[in-house]
């Protein structure tokens, strides 16, 4: 059992690391003919060099994690974990929360080098760092302290119910499933309210002139914009996004800095336009319940693993351990997702499309060409990539063919 668990993890790994070298070397190929003129020849090889360096720090970063955690499953060293924590705690879910917390510990120990040298040498090599040192160390003191508040709350019910009915599973599945999916959908709705605004900050629209075209563009489709904020996002990076949030027909438009500064203002109107398609097109709803089912899948998975024992004692820790269920979970899950990817990326890129000829509509179809050339351009997208990676990665369309397609509707 061992040997077969290891071994799908690794050809996972290897499925992983054969697109991404196709998509790097087909991504060389010439550019297609709707997105010409995006780079001019100094800023194709400036993408070019990008492209490089993110890919090979992608399979380093990758290779290490992996290899790290295959070394720690084989070497029997989530058993010594194990019993560390059942010393220290004597209540199940504390044990289970310190191991989680151990292995926690261990991935930042490991990560942290490598996110530091792709904030501070890769990013800032191509000039898209905006990030100090104090905001980037912020961050993560922030992220880890987050991820033990919720993370461990979370786990923490979680293992509770299934402490109350694991003799009975499918009450279990049930209940985890309603609380995680209840869960999903609040933090949906805190997540501008609450969680964007412990990393960033927003500040109301300055510009009236504009404040009144984003509203009266949602009035034509019959959305109120409660509010209209500007994100301080040039304090990390130089990358141009926006993002409306909220669930129901009360939205909040969110705008990065960035997009102000780099898009006139029909170019974004035409990006705002599109995400007004997603919520005129319920995308929202419809991709929140593609994660609730998504959810009900993976609690099976869980509920699968914790009632088969073999699983924890042939890595050394005992059968049914939680903690280390959940763990075995994440590495599973690797090819669970490699599968599940293709239809849930399919449904997002289908999405995508129908908010480009909205936004067209909407906006303009030169505004939106414009605006859609211009992110492109400024946070050098990949024009050129292979299609089993955009298959198995790409939630948004490829640029040139939703070029292609906003272009067909003249």
């Amino acid at each position: 059992m061992k040997l077969w668990i290891v071994g799908l993890i690794a050809i996972t790994y290897l499925i992983d690391l054969i697109v991404t070298l196709i998509n790097d070397r087909h991504s060389r190929k010439p550019i297609p003919a709707h997105a010409q003129g995006i780079y001019d020849q100094e800023r194709y090889l400036k993408w070019l060099s990008y492209s490089m360096e993110t890919m090979r720090y992608e399979i380093v970063t990758k290779t290490v994690m992996i290899a790290l955690m295959l070394i720690l499953l084989v070497s029997g060293a989530f058993g010594l974990l194990e019993q560390w924590t059942n010393r220290l705690f004597d209540h199940p879910i504390l044990q289970t929360l310190a191991f989680l917390g151990g292995v926690g510990l261990f991935s930042l120990i490991v990560g942290l080098p490598f996110s530091y040298y792709k904030t501070f040498v890769i990013e800032e090599k191509f000039g898209f760092n905006t990030t100090t040192h104090k905001t980037f160390f912020l961050d993560l003191l922030k992220g880890v302290s987050l991820a033990a508040v919720l993370g461990g709350s979370v786990i923490a019910l979680v293992q509770f119910l299934y402490l109350t009915f694991h003799e009975q599973l499918w009450r279990f599945l049930l209940s985890a499933w309603g609380v995680l999916s209840a869960l999903v959908l609040l933090f949906a709705v805190l997540n501008t309210k609450v969680f964007v605004k412990l990393f960033n900050k927003l500040t109301p629209l300055p510009d009236d002139e504009l404040k009144e075209a984003i509203q009266a563009l949602a009035a034509k489709v019959g959305f109120n914009v409660r509010a209209i904020s500007v994100m301080d996002a040039s304090k990390r990076s130089t990358k141009l996004n926006a993002f409306f949030s909220g669930v129901g027909q009360t939205r909040e438009v969110v705008l990065f800095d960035t997009l102000l500064e780099k898009l006139d203002r029909e170019e974004i109107l035409a990006v705002l336009a599109h995400e007004l398609g997603h919520a005129v097109h319920r995308d929202v709803p419809r991709l929140l319940g593609v994660q609730v089912a998504l959810l009900g899948l993976y609690t099976v998975l869980i509920g699968g693993i914790l009632q088969t024992p073999q699983l924890g004692e042939a890595f050394g820790v005992s059968g049914g351990h939680f903690g280390f269920s959940l763990v075995l979970f994440s590495l599973l899950a690797g090819p669970v997702d490699l599968i599940l990817s293709l239809p849930v990326n399919a449904i997002s890129r289908k999405a995508e499309y129908a908010a480009d000829a909205f936004a067209a509509k909407m906006a303009g179809i030169s505004p939106t060409l414009r605006a859609l050339r211009k992110l492109a351009q400024e946070n050098l997208a990949n024009l050129n990539p292979h299609s089993l990676y955009v298959l198995l990665h790409y939630t948004h369309p490829p640029i040139p063919e939703r070029l292609r397609a906003v272009s067909a509707q003249e």
